[in-house]
């Protein structure tokens, strides 16, 4: 039985993709229907990645160039003020898109040994953390990918990815599907949003903004996004 998430934004089809606001965020959900042999999910998403970035500059695919930060976060030199990020588990794919804003997306698929799990949150968690799994046994293989794919999202966000120790900061999922995280040493914050999504399995879904202490929260739409399959 899988634990309900409560507060999940409402999940459209789009096709085309909305307009981005100041202020708002994008996350873009994909599950592709059916198998290439000759491509990995990895390089699907890539493609996929590349159809809406270019969509979104209104630009050819060729005249696209995406580069990576020395930590290996991707970027746009021809537009940095559109930030982006991309996930792929199972059979789906997650971007996420921002204007001015640094994001970072994670997608895990439910899977693996609780006591496995076990083993990875107790040598890489907060503490607060820990206790927070160990309070609902039944569903602990749910919790632990949830928490995972948001401190995930969080890392990828910062662009430090797993250079930066997980146990270095908190994050607590709350009942109202969000999770707050605050660097009280430079001041940056995150609200980061997550669900727990159906299709060919369960998925977790962990998404958000990293800012300062100044900035308003992103608002967020999560779309189901059906095109280039």
């Amino acid at each position: 039985m899988i634990e309900p998430v409560a507060g999940l934004p409402s999940i459209y089809r789009c096709d085309p993709l909305p307009e981005l606001r100041a202020g708002e965020g994008l996350c873009l959900l994909h599950h592709f229907e059916y198998s290439r042999p000759e491509q990995s999910l990895r390089e699907r998403a890539q493609c996929w990645l590349r159809q809406v970035l270019a969509n979104c500059l209104s630009v050819t695919d060729e005249q696209l160039i995406i580069a990576r930060t020395p930590q290996g976060k991707p970027w746009l030199p021809g537009a940095p003020w559109l930030h982006f990020n991309l996930s792929h588990s199972g059979a789906s794919a997650a971007i996420v898109l921002c204007s001015g804003t640094e994001v970072g997306v994670d997608l895990e698929r439910v899977s693996g040994k609780v006591e496995v799990k076990k083993a990875i949150a107790r040598r890489f968690f907060h503490p607060d953390e820990q206790r927070w799994l160990a309070e609902d046994e039944e569903h602990y293989l749910v919790r632990f990918t949830r928490l995972w794919s948001i401190k995930e999202a969080w890392l990828k966000a910062r662009g430090t990815g797993l250079t930066q120790s997980l146990a270095s900061f908190c994050a607590l999922p709350q009942n109202n599907a969000t999770a707050d995280v605050l660097d009280e040493y430079t001041g940056e914050r995150g609200v980061l949003h997550h669900a727990v999504i159906e299709n060919d399995g369960f998925y977790c879904l962990a998404y958000g903004a990293c800012q300062t202490r100044k900035d308003l929260p992103v608002r967020w739409q999560v779309c189901l996004h059906r095109t280039g399959n």
